[in-house]
């Protein structure tokens, strides 16, 4: 019933009934009529030879979607998705078609899997998170760094993919990564995260997975992290949702391995409509990483509101999120001869439009400041971050 009530929609967003009989002629209006007919007595077999054979002679939006839809219920998602798609990429399809098309995507891109691509431009005021430059004392030894914060501009690219594994969809697999390139800096950086999912309740909503993240730094290897992991969704209704997530692993540093620990982390997420066009959202974490080296040990925690709300009449989204926290080292720092504590704080202002439209994607801008402010000042820094995304 739910996609039905959507295919209505997407058809009278489209073409009124008037004007497609008025287009097209009694005959095809009566055809159309016949269609939808077939369809909700549950013979899309013949709904779908009835839409076809409309096609032969008309190239309406509306007839289109409903092909698509017809394919949607049969299982023919491949071809329902090309004719989805192709009706969304018109560029005189209204926004509110397109999103109710996104619909039937995403459902049919959970059934038989995807690989999206995405960029971003970054204007990033500290992208290697140096201190302002400054005199530090290192084991008694006055030091002064060779570098400065230094404002850079690159192109952050990303890729998400996922790939079900049974038609019941209840394991898949999963990826997402991104590399972020400054041209002529030593500083890109490429991170991936790739693993196996699986439902552990009839639901889906209680899921294990097991993964690997890993990260490079100018070409070198960074880290490695294989980890375990377990989410749910401990709550759910039409105006709210309560998640959470567990991780485990063991987090590995080629180069520096007193590094290498024990890592868990505990995140929450909860969100809430407050109205048909807001909502507020509440997250935090939990975390605790057991080092090689004891003074590189650490717990911290996170939390942090946010806000999302769309404007009808001008169609702009505006999100905002804010975020604080700490993390406190066990023992005494070797080199600077104290025992570390860091605070954090984050602010993202995110605003979009619904018609900010570019090769059928949807593109946005972003501005954060993040602040980490140290007891060892070598490890506090200050950066500004504006981008413009697409996906």
């Amino acid at each position: 019933m739910r996609h039905h009530a959507l295919a209505l929609f997407l058809a009278a967003a489209l073409v009124p009934g008037r004007a497609f009989a008025q287009a097209h002629g009694e005959a095809l209006q009566r055809s159309f009529i016949e269609g939808v007919q077939q369809l909700e007595s549950g013979n899309a077999e013949q709904a779908e030879s009835i839409f076809r054979e409309m096609l032969k002679g008309t190239d309406s939006p509306r007839v289109k979607l409903e092909v698509a839809r017809t394919l949607f219920l049969r299982g023919k998602y491949k071809e329902a998705k090309a004719l989805f798609e192709e009706v969304s990429m018109q560029t005189d399809t209204p926004w509110r078609v397109r999103d109710n098309i996104q619909t039937f995507v995403r459902t049919i891109e959970e059934r038989t899997g995807y690989l999206k691509f995405g960029v971003t431009v970054i204007s990033d005021s500290n992208p290697g998170s140096l201190p302002a430059q400054k005199e530090f004392s290192i084991g008694g030894l006055q030091v002064t760094p060779t570098e400065a914060p230094k404002k850079l501009t690159g192109l952050r690219y990303s890729m998400r993919g996922w790939l079900p594994f049974s038609e019941s969809g209840r394991s898949a697999g999963y990826l997402t990564a991104s590399y972020s390139d400054f041209p002529g800096q030593d500083i890109d950086r490429l991170t991936i995260d790739a693993g196996a999912i699986r439902a552990l309740t009839d639901s889906g909503r209680v899921r294990a997975k097991a993964g690997i993240e890993a990260g490079t730094l100018a070409g070198r290897p960074l880290y490695y992290f294989p980890y375990l992991g377990l989410d749910s969704v401990f709550a759910q209704t039409d105006t709210a949702r309560l998640t959470g997530e567990l991780k485990v692993g063991k987090v590995l540093f080629p180069d520096f391995d007193y590094l290498d620990a024990d890592y868990t982390s505990l995140a929450i997420s909860a969100r809430k409509s407050i109205s048909q066009f807001s909502a507020l959202s509440l997250s935090g974490t939990i975390e605790s990483s057991n080092a090689n080296e004891r003074p590189y040990s650490y717990s911290g925690w996170d939390v942090g509101p946010g806000i999302d709300t769309f404007w009808l009449n001008s169609a702009y989204l505006v999100a905002a999120r804010a975020s604080t926290g700490m993390r406190r080292y066990e023992q005494t720092d070797p080199l600077f001869g104290k025992q570390r504590s860091d605070s954090k704080t984050k602010l993202e202002l995110t605003v979009g439009n619904k018609r900010w439209r570019w090769w059928n994607r949807y593109a946005s801008l972003v501005a954060s400041y993040e602040r980490n402010a140290s007891n060892i000042e070598f490890f506090s820094y200050r950066k500004t971050n504006f981008s413009v995304v697409v996906e």
